[in-house]
């Protein structure tokens, strides 16, 4: 059985952290999950990057959590249709750059997908296997 929980947000700095508590409540509310630390952080990150590189006309981004049996799904949508997510080198010196690094790191498979012709924008996507799941992949790709 599958859950969705999703919400709209203002492209303002503020709703990163109400885009995260929102989605630690969708999970408490589906029984928790052991790997919620994770999701918090990458799920700052793509909020982040909606709010400071995906909205640049102002537009809501969208957060959608899906619960699959044998993994967690967050898309994170916004209104530009750069497909192109940087995961640039990295530098000793530098002051950004290292957050889809880290998402990488994170979670268990991601990507980028444009909308289609109907709706302006892109998905960027990451998911989560379920530790109590008897599969060995990770595999909710939209």
């Amino acid at each position: 059985m599958s859950h969705l929980a999703q919400r709209a947000f203002s492209p303002t700095p503020r709703t990163v952290r109400t885009a995260r508590a929102f989605a630690m409540q969708a999970l408490e509310s589906w029984g928790g999950c052991r790997r919620r630390d994770d999701i918090r952080v990458c799920l700052s990150e793509l909020a982040g990057n909606a709010v400071q590189h995906g909205s640049p006309d102002g537009r809501d981004y969208l957060v959608r959590l899906i619960r699959h049996p044998y993994c967690l799904h967050l898309e994170v949508h916004d209104s530009t249709r750069r497909a192109a997510v940087r995961t640039p080198v990295l530098s000793w010196s530098a002051e950004d750059g290292r957050g889809m690094h880290i998402v990488r790191e994170l979670c268990d498979d991601w990507g980028v997908q444009t909308e289609d012709a109907d709706h302006d924008g892109k998905v960027v996507w990451i998911c989560f296997r379920r530790p109590e799941a008897a599969v060995s992949r990770c595999s909710c790709t939209p």
